[in-house]
């Protein structure tokens, strides 16, 4: 639009123009590669997301050379005189924010604009606004790349526009601008015919411009499509809409009537009463904000980046309506997501909703057919209108929070089928899963995942610290007496500590907790502490306080591996390394290397082994060290002692043939 700049668009086919003029992009791979980079312009892209955007899972032998030669001819068609359109490091892609415009930034900042002009109750702006970051879509998204990767973006893309169109489409019924919905409504309803909430926006509009008789007919043909497609029948929010206009009811009331998800306007208190000809009435839907989320941990330290990385996916008008957060167990996935959830709060007025699955605690597992009745229930429907069947549970769940700005936490999340039912159809909503698991078939549907790592050593020693800051009085009094300069060796002793611990915790921050709950009790000194856990024999037996015990959150994640997968696991903790070449795995299992592939991907989904780097062909993988000790432990009760000897003997001859030979040693006795 702007003459003298770069132009790529992405809503509808993709396509390049420079100074208004269109380059042509013949090959597919290099409209899929642009479309990527322009998707996430001014942010890195790995290699292997790009391989897989383009390529899928079969790689051609020649992969490394078409890459260079797609980022070849895609810097020249951009470069127009300059070279550094494209940036390359570090194995890594990145398209410059200032290098070209998108379409799709001209259609957030249009909706941005429209947002803020609607709180500020300015109509015309409002709907200008939206009504030109609408025009910027010129079709399906994506539509001329074949792509499983963008596909998922495409998806996300097409969701931003139908939000978008349903936001104005709710302000025009809420100033009486009926009649410019009635031949919108109709062709957005085509490509969505099972889309409830569009339906009774068009239902609304009907009534509004005085088509009673059309409006109805509406009604019965979704009733009819819905029970013909999903039997089921309408959602409550419909029949109470057609039972308002079988009354006959002033469009108004009608209005401050409905469900939340075909309200005008979004609540700006925590109830909205029902209107008054309905207010006895048991089976009204209230607004109600929800403020569910659990106190925030004590003593959270680090994991900024993170932080920032939500912040950002949760402002970005086109970002992931859903983020799993996965590590392995004890790490504090949801430790971060209740955190960055109470800081984000204010950015999502309509409420916080939060839901323990409760797969890894001593608690009773949360069926979603549980987990929707207490989220409707807590956005105000009465018990009377839930219904008894999952499926309808969800719709309604997705009919109650469309066009809200509200966040969901979805804790302690087992399997992808377990949290699809919770989420929100909108993409106004954000939910955050946590699990141990990286759920691939959420990664699938498009979500994004953040996986969470061991803490650095400052912060695990600034976690330590800071709850380890109120000691026994006794020991406090001593600590404060002698002169300035004990009092400072003192100190630099007890920093010393903490450091050691936070080493030798890994950086794990239940292993920190436990850590300091122990000194808190006065169980234990520092020095104690350091000196157990770097004790192999007795590492683990004292990371317990309580019911709190580290071995316990890793036998949750060591229960549900595979036969092999789980033997393998164990059997690494025999070996006198945490760090391993992919070829050792073979040796211990006795068999075939084609074999392993399963139980080492299987290994690394449960995040009870990581890959560290690639020796050729081959991949190399280390253990966390608390994981280690747990490993060995398994191995002790499991393994027959006769065959520990033989299993490191072979392991060890493999390694001395290996890359990374140093990574096993030869066999010696094992401690207890």
């Amino acid at each position: 639009m702007v003459v003298g700049t770069r132009r790529i668009n992405v809503l509808g086919p993709v396509e390049l123009a420079i100074d208004d003029v269109a380059v042509p992009l013949t090959k597919t791979r290099e409209r899929t590669a642009l479309a990527l980079l322009a998707l996430n312009r001014g942010q890195r892209i790995s290699k292997e997301h790009l391989l897989q955007a383009v390529w899928g899972e079969r790689l051609p032998s020649t992969v490394n050379s078409q890459v260079s030669i797609i980022m070849y001819n895609l810097r020249a068609c951009l470069a127009a005189g300059k070279s550094d359109v494209i940036v390359s490091a570090g194995g890594s892609y990145t398209l410059l924010d200032e290098a070209c415009d998108t379409d799709l930034a001209f259609a957030e900042s249009r909706i941005r604009q429209a947002r803020a002009a609607r709180a500020r109750h300015t109509v015309e702006g409002a709907i200008e606004a939206y009504e030109a970051a609408l025009a910027a879509f010129r079709g399906a998204p994506l539509s001329n790349v074949h792509s499983h990767v963008l596909g998922a973006e495409a998806e996300m893309l097409e969701e931003t526009r139908r939000s978008a169109f349903v936001e104005l489409a709710q302000l025009r019924i809420d100033h009486g601008l009926y009649r410019d919905l009635l031949d919108e409504l109709p062709a957005m309803i085509t490509r969505r015919p099972s889309d409830e909430e569009l339906r009774g926006l068009h239902m609304l509009a009907l009534y509004g411009a005085g088509r009673q008789a059309d409006a109805l007919r509406v009604y019965a043909e979704t009733d009819d499509l819905l029970g013909r497609e999903l039997g089921t029948g309408t959602s409550p929010q419909l029949r109470e809409i057609h039972k308002m206009m079988l009354e006959e009811c002033p469009m108004p009331q009608a209005r401050t009537s409905l469900a939340p998800s075909l309200s005008p306007t979004p609540p700006s208190s925590p109830t909205v009463p029902p209107s008054p000809h309905d207010a006895s009435a048991p089976d009204v839907v209230r607004f109600v904000v929800p403020r569910q989320l659990p106190p925030a941990p004590a003593c959270f330290v680090g994991r900024d980046s993170e932080a920032q990385w939500l912040d950002q996916v949760s402002r970005s008008p086109t970002a992931r309506p859903c983020v799993v957060i996965t590590g392995m167990a004890g790490l504090g996935k949801s430790a971060l997501a209740v955190n960055w959830a109470q800081r984000a709060a204010a950015d999502f007025p309509d409420g916080q909703l939060y839901v323990d699955l409760c797969r890894y605690g001593s608690g009773t597992p949360t069926s979603g057919f549980e987990a929707l009745g207490g989220l409707l229930t807590s956005l105000g429907v009465p018990a009377t209108l839930i219904p008894h069947h999952q499926q309808e549970r969800s719709a309604l769940f997705r009919s109650t929070v469309a066009g809200r700005r509200l966040l969901l936490v979805v804790d302690n999340a087992d399997d992808s089928e377990q949290v699809r039912p919770l989420l929100p159809g909108s993409s106004s909503c954000l939910t955050v899963v946590t699990s141990r698991l990286p759920l691939h078939g959420l990664l699938v549907d498009g979500a994004a995942q953040l996986r969470l790592g061991h803490l650095r050593t400052q912060d695990a020693a600034a976690m330590l610290r800071n709850l380890s800051d109120r000691t026994p009085d006794a020991h406090r009094s001593y600590e404060m007496s002698g002169d300035h300069e004990e009092r400072a060796d003192r100190g630099t002793t007890r920093d010393n500590h903490w450091d050691r611990i936070a080493t030798l915790c890994g950086g794990h921050p239940l292993a920190l907790r436990i850590a300091a709950a122990r000194l808190r009790s006065g169980e234990s000194s520092a020095e104690e502490i350091v000196d157990q856990l770097a004790d192999e024999r007795q590492c683990l037996r004292r990371l317990q306080v309580g019911n709190t015990s580290l071995a316990t959150a890793f036998e949750f994640s060591y229960r549900r591996l595979s036969r092999d997968a789980a033997k393998l696991f164990r059997r690494f903790g025999l070996l006198e390394s945490a760090e391993h070449p992919e070829q050792v795995a073979s040796r211990l299992m006795g068999t075939d290397p084609s074999q392993v592939d399963m139980p080492l991907a299987e290994l690394v989904d449960a995040h009870l082994l990581q890959t560290t780097r690639r020796s050729g062909a081959a991949r190399d993988y280390r253990m966390h060290r608390l994981l280690w000790l747990y490993a060995r432990q398994r191995a002790m009760v499991e393994e027959p002692t006769e065959q520990h000897g033989p299993i490191i003997a072979r392991a060890a001859r493999r390694c001395v043939a290996a890359p990374h030979g140093s990574l096993c040693k030869e066999p010696r006795s094992l401690h207890v």
